[in-house]
């Protein structure tokens, strides 16, 4: 089984960053995002399914022309959902990649760290072999 170089090689190698404040920070902002945007969406999409299923007097309403109240709420879905998807975007780049950003350089940073330090060691350990023999 061939290992994929981006997953951890030493036990316990993200702990310090899973316990990092910054670590946390983004968690909570993600958590909070995602449950604001999905409460959201699906608050809209079940108000319009009730309206649809018990409101058919107020659905068949004209809004204007021959378009009426349920042709206008289902295109407003549509809507709703790119507009949740740009404020989704808009955060993530303004509150999440930053800190993400930050959090994964460190990693890649204490992994560079790591390699040295296994490299010097089996540098050291080259030498002491070879002088020994």
């Amino acid at each position: 089984m061939v290992e994929d170089p981006r997953t951890p090689t030493v036990p316990g190698e993200f702990t310090a960053l899973a316990h990092d404040h910054r670590f946390h920070l983004l968690k909570a902002r993600f958590r909070r995002l995602a449950t604001t945007l999905v409460a959201a969406f699906l608050g809209w999409y079940f108000l319009y399914i009730a309206l649809s299923a018990f409101a058919r007097d107020f659905m068949a309403r004209p809004a204007f022309g021959h378009i009426n109240m349920a042709l206008l709420l289902g295109v407003l879905q549509f809507v709703s959902t790119f507009v949740l998807a740009w404020r989704y975007t808009r955060y993530a780049r303004r509150m999440l990649d930053p800190l993400s950003a930050q959090l994964r350089d460190e990693a890649q940073r204490r992994q560079a760290e790591r390699e040295h330090i296994e490299q010097v060691m089996a540098e050291r350990r080259r030498i002491e072999n070879w002088t020994r023999g």
